[in-house]
């Protein structure tokens, strides 16, 4: 049975056997809001209001691209259980071992990555992986990890 604890910016789900779940939204800036709901409000008008007739294959190609960014809208999170990060966005996933964590630096990128905003955290792990984040309490997140693996160095200091 799990009870589940809602905060502001993160839930926590705790199981009968201890372990703890940590979940944490991302972070959402306006210019990601503009590009997905814009986009979702592009295809859905011009679809609606097109003078051109669409056929069904049309209409199942855009139902489909506009399920698919709600879906990264709504789904873009991290979790920490057990010693693994794992980050969820959209139908993509990754499963990283905390202990591999090599770097946490801060950085701003526009760049796709698993992340709603700008303003993201960078983390260097395994030999050469990196991936790139947002999450809203980004201080708790790095609290969190730390608390797993305290020797993680943190770069405050890079492009931020």
């Amino acid at each position: 049975m799990l009870k589940k604890f809602s905060y502001q910016l993160e839930h926590v789900l705790v199981s009968q056997g201890g372990s703890v779940q940590m979940y944490f939204v991302s972070k959402k800036d306006i210019l990601y809001f503009l590009a997905i709901w814009g986009t979702i409000l592009f295809i859905s008008f011009s679809y609606l209001f097109g003078s051109e007739s669409f056929g069904i294959i049309d209409g199942l190609i855009r139902f489909v691209i506009v399920g698919y960014l709600i879906w990264i809208w709504f789904r873009t999170r991290y979790k920490i259980e057990e010693n693994i990060l794992n980050i969820q966005c959209g139908g993509f996933n990754w499963k990283i071992n905390i202990e591999e964590i090599r770097k946490i630096r801060k950085v701003k990128s526009i760049f796709a990555a698993p992340a709603l905003s700008i303003d993201r955290l960078e983390i260097l792990y395994g030999k050469y992986d990196v991936v790139s984040i947002s999450p809203k309490n980004e201080d708790k997140f790095i609290e969190l990890l730390l608390n797993e693996n305290p020797q993680i160095p943190i770069d405050v200091n890079s492009n931020y």
